[in-house]
């Protein structure tokens, strides 16, 4: 993102050639505020004196999942504003989330289909009561290790979509690392009293440590159990967790995750505490 450098001393200087901006963030997203070689980031709303001859150069940070509407009140500039500081000043940035059936993620250019927990299990159980593999509506897809950490996942498997969108789905297990560096959680499909079985609505995701390792992943889960997510990523079958409790005694996963972002039905306050 290119920005215009302008020099600034903050500290110093009498009370009164000090003034004080308010900056307001609107949605899901942050701004950047850069004066006199300092950085700070702004989540919600945030009040900075500076210099009254001073100057404040804010860049708008939207969110995974988001983009940047405009500013209001003071900025006209779309990615970034510079801006000297009056008495009495408030700056607002908007933010509003992108549709779910377009790729959140720079490194994954298919177009997501967009789905449900219980689609994508189907409603055919085993007998230990998790969702089998024939039973998912996503046939072919991918499976098994040879495809388990792959860097750039196919948009499709021989004509049926892999990459998928759901929405509103709450994370219903505490995240762990595993031994190769993957970052799983499990979600369960919100809103659908219907299903009275937890597991048939019940899924693993997991951030791989291939993409990770290659800074292309998504920011790690919250850790924080009831959190409400939106989550993008491609439908994968593990042959080899079919009898955990933990993977919902099921081998669907969406692995791995491409981006996640809170889900819109939630409330502004969880949304700041699950920032990373």
């Amino acid at each position: 993102m290119a920005l215009l450098a302008v020099p600034l001393a903050m500290g110093g200087g009498l009370p009164y050639l000090r003034v004080s901006i308010v900056v307001v963030v609107r949605g899901d997203g942050a701004v950047r505020i850069s004066a006199g070689g300092r950085t700070r980031i702004c989540r919600s709303r945030c009040v900075w004196r500076f210099r009254r001859a001073s100057t404040v150069r804010l860049t708008a940070l939207p969110a995974m999942g988001s983009r940047l509407v405009g500013w209001q009140r003071g900025c006209s500039a779309r990615a970034s504003c510079t801006i000297r500081p009056i008495v009495g000043r408030t700056i607002a940035a908007r933010f509003t989330h992108l549709p779910l059936d377009v790729s959140w993620s720079a490194h994954v250019p298919c177009r997501p289909v967009v789905t449900t927990l219980p689609e994508i299990l189907g409603s055919e159980q085993n007998e230990r009561g998790g969702a089998t593999e024939s039973g998912g509506w996503f046939q072919p897809h991918l499976r098994g290790p040879p495809q388990q950490h792959l860097l750039d996942p196919p948009c499709a498997v021989d004509g049926t979509p892999a990459f998928v969108a759901v929405e509103g789905v709450v994370v219903s297990k505490e995240p762990t690392r595993s031994a190769d560096g993957d970052d799983s959680a499990n979600l369960t499909q919100a809103g659908r009293p219907d299903i009275t079985s937890a597991d048939m609505k019940t899924i693993r995701v997991e951030i791989d440590g291939t993409w990770i390792a290659a800074g292309v992943a998504p920011p790690l889960w919250p850790r924080r159990v009831g959190a409400k997510l939106d989550v993008q990523g491609f439908v994968f079958w593990d042959p080899g967790h079919v009898d955990s409790a933990g993977h919902a005694y099921s081998g669907w996963e969406i692995h791995p995750v491409a981006a996640w972002r809170i889900s819109s039905a939630s409330a502004a306050s969880v949304r700041e505490k699950l920032r990373p």
